[in-house]
């Protein structure tokens, strides 16, 4: 009876209800399990997680659960983890990178004054996908808004159907008219990567504000965020509907990242084409990376190095008095013990992981950025992305 109540009929008919038991005292015996890593998304009519657990002896696997609109279970999944590399030196992280994608970089570099000085590196000059780490940016723009007036922490930011996007995040969950304080918004988009707090910011902004703010922080290359992409735009282009996609690409030309002089106006008129109202995921565009079309945000390690340590300088700003604290809620490490402070952001999208550290010591501080793309398999996990970091610290930390 519990069986029929909490599993779809499609799972029922491939285990019947009087051996799901059995199925689950199997489970039970590869546990206890402790949970590592969690990513939820909506898919196809329903919602699949996947959550990295590890299990006895230190094994460790993920756990992948899908439900149907019902919210029943309609499938059921637990395999090893991939093996996690070894990092001993800076070659081992370039080896890494070679595994897990097509494309790789990193970047260690210790901060000495506002510069990102290379200790280590691949590729630090190379435009890559950064996913949600594009949201310093935004972070950055906040702080300028404040600054000039325009903007203050605690101005209240109103919920619509119409910004409502996609997970991460939770935002997007609750009824428009929904309010937030900017700082809520702000703090909701860096410790979960809410979108949905991510799109009300650069609402409340303007995108001309989130681009000039791309331009201060040193990126070297600022005309690959312009038109600056919200998390719902993004969507709507790369994972919602395949014609638009491919309207997208006309509009941007041959190489997304070398765009002509036309593009950019052409890119603004696709958006400003977008509809308004509730968005769903096609689960086959899912399956398909947008970033070789240029869907993404993009930086290079270098970049994303001096983002961070812009953001550092602007903490000890009044306007930025909330910057330091809102980027440490979410150490993106399992271990930060001897570290004296964090600031962390992540990204990930279909094909591809990014993550960045700004560290502080009693003596030293550092930034570590990793990123990894693939054309068309599967980017690496969380637990690659936080091990691989963790190893690469250390090396500098000793």
């Amino acid at each position: 009876g519990e069986a029929e109540e909490s599993f779809a009929q499609v799972f029922l008919d491939e285990i019947a209800a009087d051996e799901i038991e059995g199925v689950f005292d199997q489970l039970r015996s590869y546990g206890p399990f402790t949970v590592t890593g969690y990513v939820e998304g909506p898919v196809d009519g329903g919602t699949t997680a996947q959550t990295e657990v590890t299990g006895r002896a230190g094994v460790r696997y993920v756990l992948i659960v899908s439900t149907d609109d019902d919210e029943l279970i309609r499938g059921l999944f637990l395999r090893p983890a991939p093996e996690l590399p070894a990092i001993g030196s800076f070659d081992d992280v370039a080896s890494a990178l070679a595994a897990a994608g097509d494309e790789g970089s990193y970047l260690v570099a210790r901060v000495v004054g506002q510069e990102c000085e290379p200790v280590g590196s691949l590729d630090p000059g190379v435009l890559r996908p950064v996913g949600s780490v594009f949201k310093l940016y935004v972070l950055a723009a906040v702080v300028h808004a404040v600054a000039e007036g325009t903007l203050a922490w605690t101005d209240t930011l109103t919920l619509t159907d119409d910004l409502k996007s996609l997970p991460t995040g939770t935002l997007q969950d609750e009824p428009a008219g929904t309010e937030v304080t900017v700082r809520e918004a702000a703090g909701l988009m860096i410790s979960i990567s809410d979108n949905t707090a991510t799109d009300l910011l650069i609402d409340a902004l303007g995108r001309e504000a989130v681009e000039a703010a791309v331009v201060r922080l040193g990126h070297s290359e600022p005309e690959v965020l312009s038109p600056f992409l919200t998390t719902r735009e993004m969507f709507q282009l790369a994972f919602v509907d395949g014609a638009r996609r491919a309207v997208w690409v006309r509009a941007t030309g041959a190489d997304p990242l070398t765009a002509d002089a036309g593009a950019s106006e052409r890119q603004r008129a696709v958006l400003a084409d977008l509809p308004g109202g509730p968005i769903a995921y096609d689960a086959g565009l899912l399956a398909r990376p947008a970033w070789p079309a240029g869907l993404d945000w993009f930086a290079t390690a270098e970049d994303v190095c001096r983002a961070h340590v812009a953001l550092a300088q602007l903490s000890e700003t009044e306007a930025g008095e909330p910057v330091r604290e809102i980027l440490s809620r979410n150490p993106g490490l399992q271990d930060a013990s001897g570290l004296d402070y964090v600031a962390f952001k992540g990204g990930s999208a279909p094909g591809e992981i990014a993550g960045s550290w700004y560290v502080e010591t009693a003596d030293d501080r550092f930034v570590v950025v990793i990123q990894s793309a693939s054309r068309e398999g599967a980017a690496p996990g969380g637990a690659w992305l936080v091990s691989v970091a963790a190893q690469t610290l250390a090396l500098v930390l000793g």
